[in-house]
Order: C-alpha cells, then sequence, then structure tokens
C-alpha cells in the first residue's frame, strides 16, 4: 500500500477537495459533520497505519506513542480515541473496522455483509461477492451510538446512483431487540494456546484478552444468560485465514500485489532492497503480505479444495450459531502491540477475516485497560443479526464491564 491510513479530521480547515470520494461518499453525505475519516489509500488491508502521501508519517495510538493504532483505519480509530470526534468512518475487509477499535479501546462494527453500500467510496470498484466481503462500519466510544449510526448510513440508492445495487442487502428494520436468555458461545483455545501446526501461526490468547472475555462471561451469566464454552480447535481455526482468502479469490478480487501497484507495473523481490534504502511507497507489513500470498498459493491446495474446506468452515460456524444466538471471542489473540509487531502476527487476523469472509456481523466491545493499554472482545452472530450483536454490546455497556476510557495525559512510552 502506499503509506495508507493515516487520520485526517474533515474540517473547514483541512477538508479534502469537493472532488474527492469523501465528498462524493453517500455516507459521508448522511453524517457529515459527526466524524472524522482516514486517509485511506484505496484497497488497503493491514493492521498497521501509515501515510508518506501527505507528509503525516505514522499514525500513532493515543494510549501510548510506542503502540500501533492499528489498520487500515488506526488514523481514524485513534482520532476518536482521541476525542477529536464522536465517530470514525471505517472500512472492513480483514478487520480493518475491530483492529483499531482493539487497540485504541473503541466500540466498533461491521455490519453484515452488504448492508452498507459502497455507492461512491473508494470501495465502488468492488463487484459481486467482493462487495460484501469488504463492508463499510464505524468506530465511536459509546455501545448505544452504533444503531443510530446503522441506521442513518443504511438503505439502498437508486439504481442511478449505484448500477450495481442488486448486489446489496437489503438492511433490516433496525431495533435493538429486548434481550431474553440467550445462549451464548464463549471461543476459547483449550489451555489458551494453539495446538496443530497451522494453528501455531497464531498467537496465544493474552492473559489480559483471556480475563477481558472471562468478565464479558460472568456479567452475561448473570444477566441470565446460558455460556457453551467452544474450543477454536473444535472450529477449525487454523483454516480461518485460508478461508479469508479463498473466498475473496473466488469473488474475483485482484492479488494483493495488484492491489498495491494500483494497475502499474508490478513489483519483485528488489522492491525489498528499495524499501531497505527508503526508496519504496510500500509499507513492510504490505510487502510480506505480497509475498506470503505468493509462497500461499505455490503451496495450497487447488482452489475447488479450498473452496470446500471453506464450505466445511462455514457449515460448522453456521451450526454453533444455530446452538448459539451470539459467539463471543476475543478481537485479536493479542492485545496493545507495538508498532511493526503485527508484521510477524500475520494470522492473527483470521480472527477478524473470518467473519468478512462469512459476511457474519461483528461487533467490537471495548473492556476497559490493562497496564495502560486497551483490551477487548468481538460478538458475532448470523447474518442480519447485527440488532443482537449491538444489544450484547450495550447491555455489557450498561452493567459497567465493558468501557471506553480516554488516553491518559502522558503518551511517553515506558
Amino acid at each position: 500500500m502506499p503509506q495508507g491510513s493515516c487520520g485526517r479530521a474533515l474540517r473547514a480547515c483541512r477538508a479534502p477537495d469537493r472532488g474527492c470520494w469523501l465528498h462524493r461518499a453517500w455516507h459521508w453525505q448522511r453524517i457529515r459533520g459527526l466524524h472524522v475519516d482516514g486517509d485511506i489509500q484505496p484497497r488497503v488491508a493491514r493492521q498497521s497505519c501509515r501515510n508518506g502521501l501527505y507528509g503525516y508519517g505514522r499514525s500513532h495510538n493515543p494510549h501510548g506513542l510506542h503502540l500501533t493504532p492499528g489498520g487500515s483505519s488506526g488514523g481514524t480509530a485513534a482520532l476518536v480515541a482521541a476525542l477529536g470526534a464522536p465517530v470514525g468512518l471505517t472500512a472492513d475487509i480483514g478487520g480493518s473496522t475491530r483492529i483499531p477499535a482493539l487497540f485504541n479501546g473503541l466500540f466498533g462494527h461491521k455490519p453484515t455483509g452488504g448492508i452498507l453500500p459502497n455507492t461512491r467510496t473508494h470501495l465502488n470498484e468492488f463487484h459481486g461477492a467482493v462487495c460484501r466481503i469488504c463492508q463499510l462500519g464505524m468506530v465511536c466510544r459509546h455501545a448505544d451510538d452504533m444503531l443510530p449510526l446503522l441506521k442513518i448510513m443504511s438503505g439502498l440508492p437508486d439504481s442511478t446512483e449505484d448500477p450495481l445495487v442488486h448486489e446489496y442487502r437489503s438492511p433490516p428494520s433496525w431495533g435493538l431487540p429486548k434481550l431474553g436468555p440467550l445462549r451464548v458461545g464463549s471461543l476459547r483455545f483449550r489451555g489458551g494456546w494453539p495446538g496443530s501446526a497451522q494453528e501455531l501461526l497464531l498467537s496465544g490468547i493474552s492473559a489480559p484478552q483471556r480475563e477481558a472475555q472471562a468478565a464479558a462471561v460472568s456479567v452475561l451469566r448473570q444477566e441470565g444468560c446460558e455460556i457453551e464454552e467452544i474450543f477454536l480447535e473444535d472450529l477449525a481455526v487454523g483454516e480461518w485465514f485460508g478461508c479469508w482468502s479463498t473466498r475473496i479469490q473466488a469473488a474475483g478480487g485482484a492479488a494483493f500485489r495488484e492491489v498495491l501497484c494500483q494497475k502499474g507495473p508490478l513489483f519483485g523481490l528488489g522492491e525489498l532492497l528499495r524499501y531497505a534504502v527508503g526508496r519504496s511507497p510500500f509499507t513492510f507489513p504490505a510487502l510480506m503480505l505480497a509475498f506470503l500470498e505468493d509462497w500461499v498459493q505455490l503451496v495450497e491446495p487447488p482452489l475447488e479444495k479450498r473452496l470446500r474446506i471453506s464450505a466445511e468452515v462455514e457449515a460448522q460456524l453456521r451450526e454453533v450459531l444455530t446452538r448459539c444466538q451470539v459467539l463471543l471471542m476475543p478481537t485479536l489473540p493479542r492485545h496493545g502491540c507495538l508498532h511493526d509487531e503485527l508484521t510477524v502476527r500475520v494470522f492473527d487476523s483470521s480472527f477478524t477475516g473470518i467473519w468478512n469472509a462469512l459476511e457474519f456481523p461483528a461487533t467490537a466491545v471495548p473492556m476497559g485497560l490493562s497496564a495502560g493499554k486497551p483490551v477487548g472482545v468481538q460478538i458475532v452472530s448470523l447474518p442480519g443479526k447485527d440488532e443482537l450483536t449491538l444489544a450484547v454490546a450495550s447491555l455489557l455497556a450498561n452493567t459497567g464491564v465493558a468501557r471506553c476510557i480516554p488516553p491518559g495525559v502522558s503518551l511517553n512510552p515506558r
């Protein structure tokens, strides 16, 4: 990615050109003046946040300048966390709403795939299933803000505004359901660490993340919910990253290297040398992901077999969500990551990307701080049940266990 996603406030003193996609975007017009948005470069999908195009450089986490704000909507989330605006508009193709929400201690929601059209945004070129896998969303500091935002931003454009309107879903009649006794599936590793060779590509779940999940489970149990413990190993978690990449490939999504080059000449290994001397326009994580994609294509089974595996994973997760109305799990295995740390934790994004691949709604919930670093969980349900995940998030917030804590005065690393 050209060094993408540094946050920038949409204010009169520094507004984008009237011809840019932000001013044309359907959703921006609906909530203009209320939110901030990042300088997101087209089709960026990474867990880090840096922008070399406008001289702003790397975005930092307001909870500590040594911490990453996540990505690719990390600049937006950092500014919302720093009280720069009440809400931020985000885009999520593999976790780019929920990962920044976790690292900056915010609420965030990735809606059911296709509920928020990409009309007149930088995502407008995505068609077919890809336009539902890559879904607009939001981050904010209060759980009760998410549903009103969804109501404002949802609704289908007419065919003159977007000739591909038939590829989206009609939104439900929004309204938080009255929560009765729920059956909640709590997802975790046996013993807290992955086991098989495929699963070892994932990080173990950090102790603060496990404690945050346990606190949410305790409150939900007190509220009358029935809790079912479910082990990630039994849900083929080692296949989740492959399921995400397979669904994007099958939907006609471009290779990540093509996304980065934006119809220009494709780079080779020599780009690493250019990066080493400061001449590459791409971040190191982006280059690693592009080369990793090449390697995966060499060692992975044929697409038909991977699609069968993907269908089996989806069937398994749908079966679990017929027993349990919602799933509760860490947003990512680790919290409070340093800048560039996620370069070696690429597969951790399978915790978020799987729900994009399946077009399930997922809500990130902040669970306070651990040693000054935000921790959080995510709540997942079946497509069309956004109100349910949002209702559970509001329940956790109203009981006080879920909370967005603004960053302290000192931003210096310890």
